[in-house]
């Protein structure tokens, strides 16, 4: 059920790395698109305030690290989230593949509890991951499924967190939600000191 006491909703994001999942992130809270994104080392928190009725909510998304040696750590990073959104690259085979992994580690925590979606990013890619594909897996999972283009991105990545946070709302049975675009406030916290890898262009 949803706990009212933490006025908080923890939206956790699962992919492998270099599928841009801290740009959208950084779209859906107002920030600009950033070609030179860094891939993530362990995990990054950023916050986005809201409204839920007449209680002030923040909405905390968990941008975690795709690379392989960080999996484990990701697996309790999942606990407790509200809303898991997966997310792949239309022009990487592979990282469609490994959703099987981010969907099986979810599950095995948080069960039909939280609610799910489906993102296929860089549409403005090549497309090796065609839509019906990626519809039939989100459809599996009983997920939500959107395709976006974080490069191009116009809003259609945070109308489909908006879709996620209501669904969310309505099957914990609260009602009458909205953002608070004009005072959002927004917080990254570095969870280690770790330096950075590579950079991952996405």
């Amino acid at each position: 059920m949803f706990d009212i006491d933490t006025a908080e909703i923890k939206i956790i994001l699962l992919g492998e790395s270099g599928t841009g999942k801290s740009n959208l992130v950084n779209i859906c809270c107002n920030l600009k698109f950033n070609q030179n994104t860094t891939s993530n080392v362990s995990s990054s928190i950023l916050e986005k305030k809201i409204t839920i009725g007449n209680i002030q909510y923040s909405l905390k998304f968990w941008d975690t690290a795709g690379q392989e040696k960080f999996r484990s750590l990701n697996n309790i990073f999942i606990k407790d989230s509200k809303i898991c959104i997966f997310i792949y690259d239309v022009n990487n085979y592979e990282s469609f593949e490994a959703l099987n992994y981010w969907v099986k580690s979810a599950k095995e925590i948080l069960g039909n509890d939280a609610v799910y979606g489906v993102v296929a990013n860089k549409i403005d890619l090549e497309e090796k991951v065609s839509q019906n594909i990626g519809e039939e897996f989100a459809n599996n999972l009983g997920a939500l499924f959107c395709q976006v283009s974080a490069k191009d991105d116009t809003g259609e990545f945070t109308e489909f967190v908006n879709k996620l946070v209501e669904e969310y709302l309505n099957k914990n049975n609260l009602k009458g939600w909205e953002i608070v675009s004009k005072e959002d406030r927004i917080s990254i916290t570095s969870l280690n000191n770790m330096q950075p890898s590579k950079k991952s262009f996405c």
